[in-house]
């Protein structure tokens, strides 16, 4: 899907408008002649600047076939349009059940069904998701130290 550019122009200039709004309320800095504000405006000046600039390119650009949303061959086919929604439902599933269940179980659930649906074998299914749930754990607790949910598994993980 591909938005025109006018809405996502208008997206952003939205967007701007609330940071510049939002900067502006931030208290100032004691002696100095800019506040906390400051680089968020700057930001949002610029931003809403390139905003309105690429809708005024947009609506010099429209001709016969405009269309303001313009969607993607891989909408039409069924299947594709239900994997998207399914990874997009396993992710909230990840968000809300992570710090009960933890990472590890629910990483390998999680790859175990988009491997389903994605007609994948199941024993090379069932290895590559414990393999890969294995070195993103390795990764993230040993070699990042960014610790990663424990849920179910708090007195088991070394």
């Amino acid at each position: 899907m591909k938005l025109n550019d006018m809405l996502s122009g208008a997206f952003f200039l939205a967007l701007a408008v609330a940071i510049f709004v939002y900067a502006m309320g931030l208290p100032a800095m004691p002696g100095q002649r800019y506040g906390a504000g400051t680089f968020p405006v700057v930001i949002a000046v610029g931003l809403g600047g390139f905003s309105l600039l690429m809708m005024v390119q947009a609506w010099r650009r429209r001709g016969a076939g405009f269309r303001w949303i313009d969607w993607a061959p891989w909408t039409r086919d069924r299947r594709t349009v239900s994997s998207f929604f399914l990874a997009l439902a396993l992710v909230l599933v990840y968000v809300l059940l992570s710090e009960r269940i933890g990472f590890m179980p629910l990483s390998v659930a999680i790859l175990l069904i988009l491997f389903w649906k994605q007609d994948v074998p199941w024993r090379r299914g069932i290895a590559v998701a414990v393999l890969a749930t294995l070195a993103i754990q390795v990764a993230f607790s040993d070699l990042l130290r960014v610790p990663l949910p424990r849920g179910l598994l708090t007195d088991l993980l070394w």
